[in-house]
């Protein structure tokens, strides 16, 4: 019995030693039971939802024939998308009326931040500066695409003007590969983007080649879903085709956007959101540790978030388009990402001395949130500022 008791914690000093890099350093426990975990989950999932149903009195799926319509409509929209995709690959890569001097110097401007980057890891140290042109940011949130909301955003022009736009939009990027599977016709956030712009064209440039090549460094090193903080700032990109939520250039009933439109740029800021399904699915989480597993899912998005804040502030941009970063296909906590963007931007997270690091750094924040996840955003950010504004006026009495 006691031979077996030492086996038994042999083994797992074993796993624990077993752990990836930037795991081992929040102290988390490397999972040897991945496929067990994940089909428990899904497992736990499907009960939640047969109880939904059953609660609802709504059926589980639609008929067999309204699924067969509802598959051919989305493979028709995909093929669309990924036509669109291509023509816009070939008007900024190729021999395309948009590989112009725009364009060209957008490629020339990229800029690589790696994940050791010294002027990004001290965000918090740096010293906050005040808006220039109002005093104090405007907070909006809008519930339409990001590019929507950029060209809602956008100065009132005709043309492009070459350079920085003051405008910076936070692309939630591939790890993988430039624009992710736009070319297939994916509608994810950095797909979207890649497809109705030249952002493919800084991300293909030899500047944004350490991006990639880092993040899978790291991923090959780690295998988390953590990723690592690098970026890739690409000024100037040009967007020349409206999304399909874009009203003024798109018809109610269109499901596939793409309209040519007066161009205008925007300065894109590619950072890759903390997959945490990713995180939960290569660990078996007890009860008892749910919350430290979010905890360090949370302070590495955290960093990130902030780090991306950081070169928005540096680069100058004025108007920010930022969103539910990782809430999609990466699953992260909508709430989470909502009371973290309120914590640096407007109310701090009660561990600072004074206000919210980014408070009143730029004019203007816009939150694009599409879909369905727009009311639970943003109550949940405006929430987590109520709560803050509760807590001081506890202090003061």
């Amino acid at each position: 019995m006691k031979h077996r008791k030492e086996s038994t914690a042999r083994r797992s000093r074993q796993r624990r030693a077993a752990t990836p890099t930037l795991l081992s350093r929040m102290g988390l426990s490397l999972d040897v039971k991945r496929q067990r975990a994940k089909q428990e989950a899904i497992a736990k999932k499907k009960r939640a939802t047969n109880m939904e149903a059953r609660q609802t009195k709504k059926p589980l799926s639609k008929s067999p024939r309204s699924r067969m319509l509802a598959i051919a409509a989305l493979k028709a929209t995909r093929q669309r998308w990924a036509a669109i995709a291509e023509e816009t690959r070939r008007i900024v890569t190729g021999d395309g009326t948009l590989q112009s001097f725009s364009v060209q110097l957008s490629v020339q401007s990229t800029t690589f931040y790696p994940h050791h980057s010294g002027s990004l890891a001290q965000w918090a140290a740096t010293s906050r500066r005040a808006s220039a042109a109002t005093g104090a940011t405007t907070i909006d949130f809008l519930h339409c695409s990001t590019l929507t909301a950029a060209r809602l955003s956008a100065p009132t022009s005709t043309q492009p003007v070459a350079g920085s736009s003051k405008l910076g939009v936070l692309s939630f990027a591939s790890p993988k590969k430039p624009g992710g599977g736009y070319l297939h016709g994916g509608d994810e956030q950095e797909e979207v983007i890649a497809r109705l712009s030249s952002l493919v064209a800084s991300l293909n440039s030899p500047a944004a080649r350490g991006f990639y090549e880092e993040h899978k460094k790291y991923r090959t090193e780690d295998g988390s879903g953590l990723h690592d903080h690098s970026m890739v700032y690409s000024p100037g990109v040009v967007v020349f085709r409206a999304d399909a939520d874009d009203d003024v250039y798109s018809a109610p009933d269109d499901a596939v956007g793409g309209a040519f439109i007066s161009p205008y740029t925007v300065d894109v800021l590619s950072a890759v959101p903390v997959n945490a399904a990713a995180v939960r699915s290569k660990h078996t989480i007890l009860p008892s540790e749910r919350q430290f597993f979010e905890d360090g899912i949370r302070q590495v998005a955290k960093e990130r978030m902030a780090r991306a804040l950081r070169v928005f502030e540096e680069r100058g941009d004025r108007t920010l388009i930022l969103g539910a970063f990782g809430c999609s296909s990466s699953e992260n906590n909508v709430e989470t990402i909502a009371a973290i963007w309120a914590e640096l931007l407007v109310c701090g997270d009660g561990s600072e001395v004074g206000e919210a690091r980014f408070k009143d750094v730029f004019d203007r924040v816009v939150f694009a949130v599409p879909g369905k996840r727009f009311a639970q955003f943003k109550d949940a950010f405006e929430m987590r500022v109520f709560e803050d504004e509760v807590a001081k006026a506890a202090l003061s009495d």
